[in-house]
């Protein structure tokens, strides 16, 4: 599966720092080469963490696994990228070093492919799934089908790059089978979001909730002419007060007299 000479990539444009020496360079490809066989190593016993547990937490801790391998493939891209870079006088050691990068690559993508397998089968099985277990899995699905992209390349021919490509291919399936048991959570957004398969979810709150996107009726502004008329004021049992004001004559003091 692996090729024992492979041809050289066309040169990238030169790296940042293109005034280091050659000696430089070397040191800094082989320390990249040393922390993806570490970071290798601790996906490696994420994975086995994982499935350990897989009914009480065990999807947090296939998500740190996954996150693992994302960077062990981040950092190898930023490997290749100096290699790729690599001055004339590397000549002699750019096929080895390219050779060992493409073995960790693939050691990478049996492990994550072997450790998603094994957790998903057990994870599939699991009656009570957790709240947010369809968002969690659909950005995992995600992550599937970007490894399954790599199972593309000339580096995976041959019958165990067949069984790999066959084997991610139920991964994404037993991921999808778990996301059709829970349904997504609700959106309390402003605004429609898209969900992990690519549907539309209308908010639950705004002015536009439940609502088609650019459907919505939005209310009037008010205009500022117009005054706002004062609440009126509740009326009490209490009598108004007599507030009439009468004219007294000394003809009315006589008749009281009288």
């Amino acid at each position: 599966m692996m090729r024992s000479s492979p041809p050289r990539r066309p040169a990238a444009p030169p790296a940042p720092g293109g005034g280091r020496s050659p000696a430089q360079r070397q040191r800094e490809i082989a320390t990249l080469l040393m922390r993806l066989d570490a970071t290798l190593k601790q996906s490696a016993e994420l994975a086995t963490a994982a499935r350990e547990r897989v009914s009480i937490g065990g999807l947090g801790r296939y998500r740190r696994f996954s996150r693992r391998v994302r960077d062990f493939f981040a950092l190898a891209a930023v490997a290749q990228e100096r290699l790729d870079a690599a001055p004339e006088e590397m000549e002699d050691l750019i096929v080895p070093m390219t050779t060992a990068l493409e073995r960790l690559h693939a050691r990478m993508v049996v492990q994550f492919v072997e450790g998603s397998a094994g957790f998903f089968a057990s994870f599939a099985r699991v009656k009570a799934l957790p709240i947010g277990t369809h968002e969690m899995c659909g950005v995992e699905l995600r992550g599937v089908l970007e490894i399954r992209k790599f199972l593309d390349d000339p580096l995976y021919e041959g019958e165990q790059g067949q069984a790999l490509r066959a084997e991610t291919d139920r991964i994404a399936g037993l991921i999808r089978r778990v996301m059709d048991r829970i349904p997504p959570l609700p959106d309390f957004g402003d605004e429609p979001s898209i969900g992990p398969r690519g549907t539309v979810n209308s908010p639950l709150k705004g002015p536009n909730a439940g609502l088609p996107p650019n459907r919505g009726a939005s209310r009037p502004a008010p205009r500022p002419s117009q005054a706002v008329a004062p609440a009126p004021v509740p009326a009490t049992n209490a009598p108004a007060p007599n507030t009439e004001v009468r004219a007294l004559s000394l003809d009315q003091f006589e008749d009281d007299e009288d």
